[in-house]
């Protein structure tokens, strides 16, 4: 089990990276500009991890998307979040 964490919009090379390298017991993270992929709900990604996908919530406000997701009934994490779920991984990979 990895925790994934993108921090790259979804159609940057790095989201391709991590969608070819998600097992079917991992999570994935959305922070940074990573977190645009609410404004895209058929992003692949969110079929292929379904409950086990979260967006930054302190992102998606700086970024003006907190509405966007609550809107789309998408999974947000706020910074406590992000860390409990950190400590649930023993490895995770970042994708820049």
């Amino acid at each position: 089990m990895i925790l994934h964490i993108l921090t790259k919009a979804p159609d940057s090379s790095a989201a391709t990276q991590m969608q070819q390298a998600i097992g079917e017991h991992d999570t994935v993270l959305l922070i940074e500009e990573a977190v645009t992929a609410a404004l895209d709900t058929s992003w692949a990604v969110w079929q292929q991890c379904q409950s086990r996908i979260f967006l930054l919530s302190e992102d998606l406000t700086s970024r003006g998307l907190a509405g966007i997701a609550a809107n789309n009934e998408l999974p947000t994490l706020e910074m406590q979040g992000f860390v409990a779920l950190t400590e649930q991984y023993e490895k995770t990979v970042t994708w820049y």
